[in-house]
């Protein structure tokens, strides 16, 4: 317990350190990593998921602070209709509703207290996003009686499947694209989860997406870091930035470097200059810093894009899961 109490504190500090990122379908926060391994010694019998016909669903707004209430099947359909694009295939729609459900029966299992009485927030950063019925119109446009049917019948066919590992309901976490190789979450957060682990994703090399490049003048790479004492930025550049080490998996994540002398993870690197990616190279030149990002999110669990891909090549939402959580299993 003591490996998950670290995970715990790295997780709650890299949801204060990522900024929130608009288009980003995949900031679903591990900030509530914990629960997943809380009440270890409930009896089975007692632990029961929820259900879809009877029960309610209460979401606090991150942006008013209010709570609404929805059914479980309108809550999972409105945060489908916010974490994937609805132009993709209805399995990679039913992969997304079943880690939607499976976060949220997680989340109800172990109450937040700082939600004030509410289930889970919308807010992306902490657990996952959630649109309403008025939200969904304004997003899908003249789209929406099209999208909404096909998102409410992706989730109707699901609804009440969990992803468990060893009985308990597993953090789904998902990302927007992976570099062409999910990395695990150790790599990412600091902590090993046996189900969040380092597989391969080679359709999201095909996503025009996959990769950008971006500069950084000085000047902005001094703006990022000026509320930082620890960094401390010399006359020399090219110090500026340094020991950038991967991953050994393969995927391109840097695991670790030093900036201004101060230590950083590829991750929460990623969150102080707002990079699409902790998959990245770097050139110094001319007196600025160019990146290459890979992928797009944090790069951990089922990838949103290479869950389409896979999709459109015929595989399940049972595949799709299966590959993206190895180890798991869908009650």
């Amino acid at each position: 317990m003591k490996t998950y109490g670290i995970l715990c504190f790295v997780l709650a500090l890299f949801m204060i350190l990522t900024p929130l990122l608009s288009l980003d379908y995949s900031s679903f926060s591990l900030s509530n990593v914990k629960s997943t391994f809380q009440k270890e010694n409930d009896s089975k019998d007692e632990e029961k998921l929820l259900d879809e016909k009877s029960d309610s669903v209460k979401i606090k707004s991150a942006a008013s602070g209010n709570v609404a209430t929805a059914s479980t099947k309108e809550y999972i359909i409105g945060c489908v209709a916010a974490e994937m694009p609805a132009t993709y295939s209805t399995e990679a729609l039913k992969a997304q509703a079943v880690c939607a459900y499976t976060n949220l029966v997680r989340l109800k299992k172990n109450p937040d207290s700082s939600l004030s009485g509410a289930d889970i927030s919308d807010d992306p950063g902490r657990h996952q996003g959630y649109y309403d019925i008025e939200t969904q119109k304004e997003k899908w446009g003249d789209k929406y009686d099209e999208y909404r049917a096909k998102t409410e019948e992706a989730v109707t066919d699901v609804l009440g499947k969990t992803i468990v590992f060893n009985g308990e309901p597993i953090v789904a976490a998902y990302c927007a694209i992976s570099p062409g190789r999910t990395e695990s979450a150790e790599n990412i957060w600091g902590g090993k989860i046996e189900y969040l682990v380092s597989v391969t994703s080679p359709g999201d090399k095909l996503s025009p997406d996959c990769i950008k490049e971006i500069s950084l003048s000085a000047d902005e790479v001094r703006e990022y870091t000026k509320n930082d004492p620890e960094i401390v930025l010399g006359d020399d550049q090219s110090g500026w930035i340094t020991d950038i080490v991967y991953t050994d998996s393969g995927s391109g994540v840097v695991k670790s470097l030093k900036v201004g002398g101060k230590s950083f993870t590829g991750n929460s690197f990623r969150a102080l200059f707002s990079l699409r990616s902790p998959a990245f190279t770097l050139e110094q030149k001319d007196g600025a810093f160019f990146f290459k990002t890979y992928g797009y999110g944090h790069s951990v669990g089922m990838s949103q894009y290479g869950a389409d891909y896979m999709a459109k090549q015929g595989s399940t939402y049972e595949e799709i899961l299966a590959h993206y959580y190895p180890n798991t299993e869908i009650i």
